[in-house]
């Protein structure tokens, strides 16, 4: 497979993995870079044993982790707010400076989580399955229902004692 049509068929998803571990527009970029860069270099040693995307997933993931321990960056997320559409502009400015607080309280604690538990939160925020989840983490199926199960409640109440100090 060219190098090319890897590129165009994962972009997108690697640049939200980007955002998922940094949040300066110039970091993301570094990291984008660096991570298509280890797939070009390592592209002759892919060895056929999982599908290639999944094997890209697996490059961004450790290059995201190495990148941030390098930079020593604890910038998690990066997103924009989608806003329901409302007729009143006072309602759609309350609205979106609730959800901002909210998801800036959810993205401060799944910053707070250690490394495994933030590369499995954001594989189910891409939509990824369990297997595919276990597949890239190298850890089993049934782990990561169980790692994901405790990460929920452990999110949930994080978040909750995060609102209550607000």
């Amino acid at each position: 497979m060219q190098f090319k049509q890897l590129f165009e068929e994962n972009k997108d998803r690697v640049f939200r993995i980007c955002c998922s571990y940094v949040q300066s527009s110039q970091n993301r970029d570094d990291l984008f870079q660096e991570i298509f860069t280890n797939v070009w270099k390592n592209l002759g040693s892919f060895r056929n044993e999982s599908h290639v995307n999944t094997w890209i997933y697996r490059i961004s993931i450790n290059t995201a982790i190495n990148y941030c321990r390098l930079q020593n960056n604890n910038d998690k997320r990066c997103q924009e707010i989608k806003q329901d559409i409302l007729s009143d502009e006072d309602a759609k400015l309350a609205r979106k400076t609730i959800l901002e607080k909210e998801i800036k309280i959810m993205f401060d604690t799944i910053n707070r989580l250690p490394v495994l538990e933030k590369s499995i939160i954001s594989l189910v925020l891409e939509g990824l399955d369990h297997a595919k989840i276990a597949e890239i983490t190298g850890i089993s199926e049934g782990n990561v229902r169980v790692k994901f199960h405790r990460i929920k409640k452990k999110l949930k109440q994080m978040m909750e004692e995060q609102k209550n100090e607000l």
